[in-house]
């Protein structure tokens, strides 16, 4: 489906600039600047030390939120982490937790109830992927909302999800599913659902798509991303400027190559 992404994406990029319009006007743009948070800082190698000093700089930056990795063998320890983490930033400062679908259904139920009282935005991928089953029983057991889908590939696992009220948050990945066009048939069906969506990476895609969304959605910002590009997304107020050059309004840098190989090839980004 990757393969085909990039057909639908270049060719949606072709047609907005074609017409001489930036891809959200092209679809139809409900706004120009997104809300936005963090997800480069809060690995689970990361000491807590650490990513405090990296929130707080996201911050300065004008970044909306901040998102931290859990999913370690030791829960007391991920536990500690959040809890940290919100101590430090306080109630105002939205958190999101990501899993990576690390626990079993047991754990993320004990885990999910015991960061049901820290005020999270979200808890992402508690459960493996496809168990639509287990995440329609989490989020009906907290009140914290529970995200997934940037692992799915199609439509249709998009569809099962939604149909299962198996997330409160649907989170696609453009590139993942096919382009901007399943993409779009994922975001009405959610609309349709009343479910919200928060896209997964590449913000420099989502950020137009999720634009064009009737409700306000999270976009997830990437400092290492930012090399790749000649130009730079506008980060103000907790939210990024859409772009409004025709087509996706970016262009590649001249250490794009150079980047992409070095990080495929090693495994590792610079």
């Amino acid at each position: 489906m990757e393969a085909i992404a990039a057909f639908d994406i270049a060719l949606w990029d072709l047609k907005a600039k074609r017409a001489g319009l930036s891809l959200s006007k092209l679809i139809g743009s409900y706004r120009d600047s997104v809300p936005c948070y963090n997800t480069s800082g809060g690995y689970l190698q990361a000491p807590i030390e650490e990513i405090i000093a990296s929130a707080d700089y996201s911050l300065s930056r004008g970044i909306g939120g901040v998102k931290i990795k859990v999913g370690q063998p030791d829960r007391a320890a991920d536990l500690r982490r959040v809890q940290a983490l919100r101590a430090h930033l306080g109630d105002s400062i939205p958190i999101m937790v990501d899993v990576n679908q690390q626990w079993d259904r047991s754990t993320a139920s004990k885990m999910c109830k015991a960061m049901d009282e820290l005020g999270l935005e979200w808890i992402e991928e508690p459960l493996d992927a496809y168990d639509i089953e287990g995440h329609a029983d989490l989020s009906a057991a907290i009140t914290t909302p529970i995200g997934s889908g940037e692992m799915l590939t199609s439509v249709d696992e998009h569809t099962r999800l939604i149909e299962k009220k198996s997330v409160d948050i649907l989170m696609p990945d453009a590139p993942r599913i096919g382009g901007i066009t399943p993409f779009l048939r994922v975001a009405a069906l959610a609309d349709q659902a009343h479910l919200a969506i928060a896209p997964h990476f590449v913000m420099e895609i989502h950020i137009h798509l999720a634009a064009c969304q009737p409700h306000e959605t999270w976009v997830e910002h990437f400092e290492w991303l930012e090399p790749l590009f000649e130009e730079k997304i506008e980060i103000a107020d907790g939210r990024m400027k859409v772009p409004t050059n025709p087509g996706l309004g970016l262009t590649l840098s001249g250490e794009a190559n150079s980047w992409v190989k070095y990080h495929f090839e090693a495994g590792k980004r610079p």
